[in-house]
């Protein structure tokens, strides 16, 4: 199978991306180096290209059931207008995948994984047959652009390309409206722990919409991200990556990911699993690791205490953010408490790394003051 291009490849290649092959997608990893990347975002903001992940429709008179039927949490709450976050599950309540759900009017849209394009929809499209369900499930993952801007100066990179008052745009919400004259759905959210703002919108118009972007942004220091920076980013600020916090042998609740679930609801797919397994409790639970210096911690490195075997690191780096090496692992539950030192071993040699609070970072709650340009649609 050929490697696949998203609508802004040539606008990569002309900044001197490096391209990697990720799973099946032609992708930047970095432009002037992860650290730096990373640096950037944080201190500024960043543009990243979405175009590789999923997005489904869900329309139809009974669209709300199904997503009940098929969502984590519980989306009846979720207020007109807001995203949420949380799992398509089996039957076992091992995630297929992590998402997030926008509840529109007339409409749910769900953004799901560059890994999940080929299964979720199928999977959802499955479960609304065997329950019968009055609605049509439409995959717009190759019709549709996405886009996200993140850091402290999103909103102002993006408020004079945009025909919304961004302002009013709360955490978790969405709004639609021309952005670059083009009719957008545009989110409050990302997976970088800072401000910021995802934008769906048609293909066709991706380079323009990315070029306008750049522009306007680069006056401010924001610059186009790769995904090296981008795992570095969510690992900071304590977010999953699903095939390594998650996946189908290792559940929301051994990944700290208990606020993506409504254990209550009794008609969803793999809930009653998950209930059960809740109430006797977890063997594993996820940890967040730290050290001033040493080896940088990977993925699939062992985590040991007292020269016993207790877990498997499932994300690692080295962050200029806290300037610490940090990671990721799930280990025997009660057998790494905060504030605990733990070895962690690779090819028969070990380092030490101190158990700590998660998440590494967190941003400041505190707007920066900035100049913003009169909306213009």
């Amino acid at each position: 199978m050929s490697t696949r291009k998203t609508p802004l490849f040539e606008a990569h290649e002309a900044a001197s991306a490096r391209i990697i092959d990720f799973h099946g997608w032609a992708m930047p990893v970095q432009y002037k180096g992860i650290l730096e990347e990373t640096r950037c975002v944080r201190t500024a903001g960043g543009l990243f290209d979405l175009c590789h992940m999923g997005r489904l429709v869900i329309r139809g008179p009974q669209r709300e059931d199904l997503v009940e039927r098929v969502f984590s949490g519980n989306f009846s709450r979720l207020r007109l207008g807001r995203a949420k976050y949380g799992f398509l599950l089996n039957t076992d309540g091992y995630p297929i995948d992590d998402v997030l759900v926008y509840r529109d009017e007339e409409e749910v849209h769900i953004v799901i994984n560059a890994t999940g394009r080929e299964t979720d929809g199928p999977w959802v499209t499955q479960c609304r047959d065997e329950g019968g369900y009055d609605a049509e499930v439409t995959d717009v993952s190759d019709d549709q652009a996405m886009i996200a801007l993140q850091g402290r100066i999103s909103e102002h990179v993006l408020q004079p390309l945009c025909g919304i008052d961004l302002s009013a745009v709360k955490y978790y919400g969405f709004a639609t409206g021309p952005v670059c004259g083009i009719d957008t759905l545009l989110a409050r959210t990302g997976y970088t722990g800072e401000d910021g703002f995802e934008l769906f919108f048609d293909k066709d118009r991706a380079t323009e919409v990315w070029n306008a972007l750049v522009e306007s942004g680069s006056a401010l220091g924001m610059h186009p991200i790769g995904l090296g920076a981008r795992d570095l980013l969510r690992l900071e600020a304590g977010m999953p990556l699903y095939g390594q916090e998650i996946n189908l042998e290792i559940d929301p609740l051994e990944a700290d990911l208990a606020f993506g679930l409504d254990l209550e609801k009794t008609g969803t797919v793999g809930i009653p699993a998950l209930k059960a397994r809740a109430e006797a409790g977890s063997a594993r639970e996820a940890v967040s690791l730290a050290s001033d210096g040493g080896r940088v911690p990977r993925t699939g490195f062992g985590v040991q205490s007292g020269g016993e075997s207790i877990g498997i690191v499932t994300s690692g780096g080295a962050s200029p953010t806290v300037d610490k090496r940090i990671a990721r692992a799930l280990v025997k539950a009660g057998s790494a408490p905060v504030g605990s030192t733990v070895d962690i071993e690779t090819r028969g040699k070990t380092f030490p790394m101190e158990v700590v609070p998660a998440p590494f970072y967190k941003r400041p709650r505190k707007k920066p003051a900035a100049s913003v340009s009169n909306p213009t649609a």
